[in-house]
C-alpha cells in the first residue's frame, strides 16, 4: 500500500501594498500573499511547517522583503487556520470513536449478560419443578466462595412440594480426589440426607442481577445450619456413556459394535432418520452395566433383505432411545457412511 505524504501550502491572507503604505503610486501597487505551509498525509493537513510571505505579480510569487514582513506582523495578527493542525482533531476523533465503540460493546455485553442471567434463573426454577434422580444441585456459601465451601445435593426422591437429597460437602469431595459420581457411589451409605421444600430452593436462586455482580445476595438457610447458601447450578450426572467400537457393513448388512461404560439400561426404540435399514434388534434390549476399564459390548445389526441395499446410498442415521436404571429416557443419534461412523447424545 502506497502512503502519500509531503508538504503543500494554501493562501490564508491577501493584502495590497498601498494598505500598509509600501507604495503610493497606483502603477506601483502589488499584491501581498501570505500562505500557510503544512505537512500532509493523503492531502490531509497534519501540522503547519511555517508561512510563506510573497509578492504576487503576473501569477508568480516572489519573496517579500523582511522589513515588509515585520511591518505587517506589527499591524496585523496572522494566525494559522485551525484546520492546519488536524492531527490532534483526528486523534481526538479516533479516541471518541473508540470510546463510543467500547460503550456500545459494553452495552451489548451487559445486555447479553442480563439475558443469560435471566435465562439461568428460569432454567434453575425449571430444574426444581422437574427434578430427576440423576441430578446434582450445587449450593455456594454466600460468605465464602471456594470449592471447599460448596455443597453438592444428589436428588434421591422427588415429591410434589419437596425434594429428598443426599449431601456431599465440597471439602469431602476434594479430599477423595474423585469425580462427583464416584464419590457418591463409594460413600452414599455414610452420607447425610435432607429434605428441602421446592419453595425454599427457589428462594435460594439469586434473581437480582446487580447483587450477582457485587456478591451481595443474602442466600437461604437451606441446610438448617448457620450458613446461607445460593443455588448456582444443576447438573445431570450418571449419563449413559455409549461409544462406537467398530462397524462392519457391505451392500446388504451393517453391524455396529457399541460399548457401555456406565450403568445398565435398556434400548426401547430404534428409528431410522435417514435410509431404511431393517434393524433386527428385539426390543426392549437389555444392556448390562460397564466401566471405562471394562465396558460392556453390544451390537446393533440388520436383517439381510432383498428390499434393502446400501448400493448408491451408504449414508444412514438412526435415533436410539434408551431408559436408564432410574427409568429416565435418553436419546442418541448414530450416523455414518460405513467407513466413518459417529454417535451423539441428543
Amino acid at each position: 500500500m502506497r502512503i502519500v505524504f509531503g508538504q503543500r501550502n494554501f493562501k490564508i491572507r491577501e493584502f495590497n501594498s498601498h494598505e500598509f503604505g509600501f507604495t503610493t503610486q497606483q502603477n506601483n501597487h502589488f499584491d501581498i500573499e501570505i500562505r500557510q505551509s503544512y505537512f500532509h498525509i493523503y492531502w490531509i493537513p497534519f501540522f503547519g511547517t511555517g508561512k510563506i510571505w510573497a509578492i504576487k505579480r503576473d501569477g508568480q510569487l516572489y519573496e517579500l522583503p523582511t522589513q515588509y514582513i515585520h511591518e505587517i506582523k506589527r499591524r496585523q495578527k496572522i494566525r494559522s487556520p485551525w484546520y492546519t493542525y488536524t492531527w490532534p482533531i483526528l486523534i481526538s476523533l479516533g479516541f471518541l470513536i473508540y470510546f463510543l465503540v467500547e460503550q456500545v460493546k459494553e452495552s451489548n455485553y451487559q445486555k447479553q449478560n442480563i439475558k443469560y442471567f435471566t435465562e439461568n434463573v428460569q432454567l434453575l426454577g425449571n430444574y426444581i419443578d422437574n427434578a430427576t434422580v440423576n441430578e446434582f444441585f450445587t449450593l455456594q456459601d454466600t460468605k465464602e466462595d471456594t470449592s471447599d465451601s460448596k455443597m453438592y445435593l444428589k436428588v434421591e426422591k422427588v415429591y410434589a412440594d419437596r425434594i429428598l437429597f443426599t449431601l456431599i460437602p465440597g471439602f469431602f469431595l476434594n479430599s477423595t480426589q474423585s469425580e462427583l459420581e464416584d464419590c457418591y457411589n463409594d460413600n452414599k451409605a455414610n452420607l447425610d440426607t435432607i429434605s428441602i421444600s421446592k419453595a425454599a430452593l427457589k428462594n435460594a436462586i439469586n434473581k437480582d442481577y446487580d447483587a450477582s455482580k457485587t456478591y451481595n445476595y443474602k442466600g437461604e438457610n437451606l441446610l438448617k445450619s448457620d450458613k446461607l447458601y445460593v443455588l448456582v447450578a444443576v447438573e445431570k450426572k450418571f449419563q449413559p456413556q455409549i461409544n462406537i467400537a467398530q462397524t462392519y457393513n457391505d451392500y446388504k448388512v451393517i453391524q455396529i459394535e457399541l460399548t457401555n461404560s456406565s450403568t445398565a439400561f435398556k434400548i426401547v426404540s430404534i428409528k431410522n432418520v435417514t435410509n431404511s435399514i431393517p434393524w433386527n434388534t428385539k426390543l426392549p434390549f437389555e444392556v448390562a452395566a460397564g466401566t471405562k476399564s471394562k465396558p460392556t459390548k453390544f451390537i446393533l445389526e440388520n436383517t439381510e433383505s432383498d428390499n434393502f441395499s446400501f448400493y448408491n446410498n451408504k449414508d444412514y442415521s438412526v435415533q436410539v432411545t434408551i431408559l436408564d436404571s432410574n427409568n429416565i429416557e435418553h436419546s442418541f443419534l448414530i450416523k455414518g457412511n460405513g467407513s466413518s461412523n459417529f454417535i451423539f447424545s441428543s
